[in-house]
């Protein structure tokens, strides 16, 4: 399995996925990690924007999807984040991307509990503001 991890600073986890920097890919077979990969962002929207304010692109009748991480991460069964809006998880889910929102900031912690199917999922972290 493989899966993804929002980061900013390689150490720990972010929420907002579209402006993270980077991206820790994790390949994990029978609990054990075999491989990591730092995957730069860019390929978000936000990113490719220079950052700009969330808003900015979300306003209403405008476009919501996440094709571009969808496809930087098309590989990879979850992505795991600290909070995100309901559109991205929608889109996660149809492209058969798990989104688990987790309160975990340390990334190697986070992973390791994952691998063993210990990690708590906090679906309470779903922003939907917009």
């Amino acid at each position: 399995m493989r899966i993804a991890v929002a980061t900013d600073d390689r150490k720990t986890i972010t929420g907002h996925v579209g402006r993270c920097l980077a991206f820790a890919i994790y390949d994990i077979n029978g609990g054990t990690i075999e491989k990591i990969e730092i995957r730069e962002n860019a390929f978000t929207h936000h990113r490719m924007a220079g950052g700009q304010n969330h808003e900015h692109h979300h306003g209403e009748g405008q476009h919501h999807g996440h094709e571009s991480l969808i496809e930087g991460l098309k590989d990879c069964s979850v992505l795991l984040f600290s909070g995100g809006g309901w559109r991205l998880i929608e889109d996660l889910e149809k492209n058969n991307i798990k989104p688990f929102l987790t309160d975990e900031e340390d990334i190697e912690i986070a992973v390791g509990k994952f691998a063993k199917g210990e990690l708590t999922e906090n679906k309470e972290l779903t922003c939907n503001r917009h």
